[in-house]
């Protein structure tokens, strides 16, 4: 199992769901924002000169949360531009610069170019680091998942995600068994399915060996994803649920 027995649900927080909030304590929002004991501060979806304040607005309304910060890349469901991806440790710089930051930073697979750099200024503030790997047409073989969990290892990353489309009922299998095997190596991970027939993964992972998994907040940000409340029941549920069927009826509860 990974470090922490603790199961993290995260939901995104975009400018919507924050000015809401702030506008309204009361706000239907709320009850999201406190169904998750984390959040992921999605700074690619808003004005780049609110980014240094973000991590402490965000700890005003939800002070005990886990913050991810994420600077999301185009090809991976973001808003920041693919062919600015290296020019992404100034903006971290600025952002770790704050006296509010995140536990937390997210980056992906294909840019462990820049990982020791980023390594180096999150461990100023202590920091760490989260690498994600995004697959928007199939879950990768076992050999290719078992590639990026070394990957993984080789840079010293506390944490580990791959979200990877499902198209068929028994895709994500091999996300499970990833999770049985790589999990107990890092302090936060993820493994779970897009998709239809990947909705149930994002609960059912947490049963064989993640500690990790996104919900919505409001808009659905990627393929099959589900609301944080049904989520976080779902959850609560999981020590009695015995199949990823039993998931998607928890989910079906209304």
């Amino acid at each position: 199992m990974p470090a922490s027995n603790e199961k993290f649900l995260v939901g995104l927080v975009g400018p919507e769901v924050l000015s809401a909030i702030e506008a309204d304590a009361a706000h239907p929002v709320s009850i999201d924002i406190g169904a998750c004991n984390a959040l992921e501060i999605r700074y690619d979806f808003f004005n780049a000169k609110d980014w240094p304040t973000l991590s402490k607005r965000v700890r005003k309304i939800a002070p005990q949360a886990l913050q991810i910060g994420t600077i999301r890349l185009a090809r991976d469901g973001g808003n920041f531009p693919d062919n600015e991806a290296g020019k992404r440790i100034p903006l971290w710089s600025k952002i770790l610069a704050e006296g509010d930051v995140p536990e937390w930073l997210d980056l992906e697979q294909d840019c462990l170019y820049d990982f020791k750099n980023l390594r180096s200024l999150a461990d100023l503030r202590k920091t760490r680091i989260l690498v994600s790997q995004h697959n928007f047409l199939r879950v990768p073989s076992q050999q290719e998942l078992d590639d990026f969990a070394r990957d993984c290892m080789r840079v010293k990353a506390d944490g580990l995600k791959i979200a990877a489309m499902s198209n068929s009922d028994t895709d994500c299998d091999r996300l499970y068994k990833f999770a049985r095997i790589h999990a107990q190596n890092f302090e936060l991970f993820a493994a779970f399915g897009m998709g239809e027939t990947g909705k149930a993964s994002r609960v059912w992972s947490l049963k064989e060996g993640a500690n990790l998994t996104y919900g919505s907040i409001g808009q659905a940000r990627a393929p099959g994803q589900v609301d944080v409340l049904r989520m976080a029941r779902a959850i609560r549920e999981l020590p009695d649920l015995n199949t990823p069927a039993d998931v998607q009826n928890s989910f079906a509860k209304l």
